[in-house]
């Protein structure tokens, strides 16, 4: 009971980030109490730590790949050509930046389009005197819309699945994200037709610099290299990690400007978080959720998965979606089976509120430095149309190629 109390408290605080607070302090706190009134040995928790090297370096990777594509300005290329190609119509800008978030989270991750593309998004149709809200809410939904159908579009998928089946991910969960990006698209044109209605100038066009092109390059090789690392069993964390450090060089970033890219708090942040979902797995919380999930079986496959996507989906928005991999890995550990749909809820789920996710809390702050207020009522409205559908689509795909 002291172990579920500690590692819940510190999991919703952490989500809360009570004023002039950060988020890796509390969940930080909630592991050293538990680690020194012993109900996590310490050696315990060091090997729940060691045990995710693969993770962590696969998050480091990423954020190398994020600063590189900043710094070259290999983003602003990508919103650059959206703005020449849509020709002056702001309907045509949003579907082009919409499926270039898309593209981006695919080969770069989440978090890259919800924090790295969504400045230079604003930069690009406010500077043409274009409303930027609907851009903005499309940059934070598409990252987390698209970011379950490939292994290494989401940290998150690394964590409850760090050695996928590439054709087996690529079977159960490629299909309905193209369906969710479709869907997440199409509703958005539809319920920001208003704003969407009107043109802008588009001004005379800037030549890109060649090292943007070279980054661009360099990161759909990446994306390559996870493909051919998942096909070979290869840990993705090395690869992302000498991938990001290349694309680094290639984008001729020194490495004292890609430190400040790091989210340093972030890797006090997992362990912190390894250790408390470790402590309640010692407690009998993976084995719990089990017996729960399976308890659903006997109304069938369908009612089993469903529990899963929306049960992770759900308690994302209340924790926070890191917690919820962390927790599901544990579950996966012990049924495999349940993967699919637990990833999908983790990464479907953050859209539901501005709290949902790291990239979203962090989408918030970016969006609040540039005077541009949104309000969780406004956000939660826009996800309540946009997730069930979604989810409830990929669902059922789940249930029929069980």
């Amino acid at each position: 009971m002291i172990v579920a109390i500690v590692a819940v408290a510190a999991m919703l605080l952490a989500a809360m980030r009570p004023k002039g607070t950060r988020e890796w302090m509390w969940a930080a706190l909630g592991a050293a109490i538990l680690v020194l009134v012993g109900h996590e040995p310490f050696l315990a928790a060091a090997r729940a730590v060691a045990e995710q090297w693969n993770v962590l370096l696969f998050i480091l990777g990423l954020m190398a790949l994020s600063a590189a594509a900043e710094e070259s300005g290999a983003f602003a290329l990508v919103a650059e050509l959206a703005v020449r190609s849509a020709g002056g119509s702001q309907r045509r800008l949003f579907v082009l930046l919409f499926l270039a978030g898309a593209a981006l989270t695919a080969m770069l991750s989440n978090d890259a389009t919800a924090i790295v593309f969504t400045p230079i998004v604003y930069r690009a149709v406010a500077s043409r005197g274009v409303d930027a809200r609907a851009f903005l809410f499309g940059c934070t939904f598409v990252a987390d819309t698209a970011s379950f159908g490939l292994p290494f579009a989401n940290p998150a998928n690394v964590i409850v699945l760090p050695r996928p089946d590439i054709v087996q991910y690529l079977i159960h969960l490629a299909p309905p994200e193209v369906f969710a990006v479709a869907t997440n698209l199409a509703l958005f044109v539809l319920l920001f037709r208003r704003q969407l209605g009107g043109r802008y100038d588009v001004g005379v066009a800037a030549l890109p610099e060649p090292v943007a092109a070279r980054t661009l390059v360099a990161a759909c090789c990446l994306a390559g290299g996870y493909l051919a690392a998942l096909a070979f069993s290869v840990p993705l964390g090395p690869v992302a990690l000498l991938g990001g450090l290349a694309t680094l060089a290639v984008a001729r970033v020194r490495p004292s400007v890609a430190a400040r890219h790091v989210s340093w708090s972030t890797f006090v942040l997992l362990p912190a978080l390894f250790v408390l979902l470790d402590a309640l797995d010692r407690a009998g919380f993976a084995a719990w959720a089990l017996h729960a999930l399976e308890g659903l079986a006997r109304y069938g496959t369908l009612a089993s998965t469903a529990a899963a996507a929306v049960g992770a989906a759900l308690l994302s928005n209340v924790v926070n979606n890191l917690p919820v991999a962390v927790a599901s890995a544990h579950v996966v550990a012990l049924a495999p089976h349940f993967a699919y749909p637990l990833i999908a809820g983790t990464d479907l789920g953050p859209n539901l509120t501005t709290t949902g996710s790291l990239a979203t809390i962090l989408w918030m702050a970016a969006l609040r430095k540039r005077g541009v207020h949104v309000s969780p009522l406004e956000y939660a409205r826009l996800g309540a149309m946009v997730v069930p559908p979604i989810l409830a689509a990929t669902i059922l795909w789940l249930w029929l190629v069980r």
